[in-house]
């Protein structure tokens, strides 16, 4: 992790904090360490979103769906089907 890292306080039922407190002490780090990697894997997941809706959002290059049928009949010869 970087060098600046700033406290914070999170308000945690027993219940959880004792869960995390397990999970900790299974995987050998500290509660604050899995704190930290789930903070992370949100602010990914968020970026990812992000990225996901700005890329549907880019129309160039799309067709719509009666443009690609248009498309699609031209290029099939018409009648019936093999088989």
């Amino acid at each position: 992790m970087g060098t600046g890292l700033k406290r914070t306080t999170i308000f945690l039922t027993e219940e959880q904090r004792e869960r995390l407190r397990r999970l900790a002490f299974e995987q050998r780090t500290s509660m604050a360490k899995l704190i930290r990697d789930a903070a992370v894997e949100i602010l990914a997941d968020e970026e990812d979103v992000r990225e996901g809706l700005a890329a549907l959002a880019d129309e160039e290059g799309t067709v719509t769906w009666e443009q690609y049928q248009r498309r699609r009949a031209k290029q099939e010869p018409q009648g019936e089907l093999p088989g």
